[in-house]
């Protein structure tokens, strides 16, 4: 296909042209080369932006989620102080307790015993 285009400035000519020329390559090789990947662009740049709105809002929830946890942390420490303020239980056994059943307290990944 053909695509003809008229009334273009003399500096912007010679400017393709000089660029065609680094290149070794005519201006026609140069401008169908680059008009192809002007065609290309567009889409891959609208991907692109999807892709990265996608990843903040991921961000944004992971960073939810991992303000729910501290506060969960939190709870659950004082809900362990306060257990053991109240009952006879010791430490340890409390800490066996929450490994048994799973957690994180004190920002320490335990084991399932």
């Amino acid at each position: 296909m053909e695509i003809k285009v008229r009334n273009l400035n003399a500096a912007t000519v010679k400017q393709i042209d000089e660029l065609a020329k680094k290149k070794k390559m005519s201006r026609e090789q140069f401008l169908r080369i680059y008009l192809e990947k002007l065609a290309h662009v567009d889409p891959f740049i609208q991907e692109k932006n999807r892709m990265e709105e996608a990843i903040q809002r991921f961000i944004i929830v992971l960073e939810r989620m991992l303000e729910i946890v501290k506060e969960n942390n939190e709870e659950v420490k004082m809900l362990k102080t306060l257990f053991l303020m109240i009952t006879d239980t010791g430490n340890d056994e409390i800490d066996h307790f929450i490994n048994t059943f799973g957690g994180d307290i004190d920002g320490k990944d335990r084991k399932n015993i």
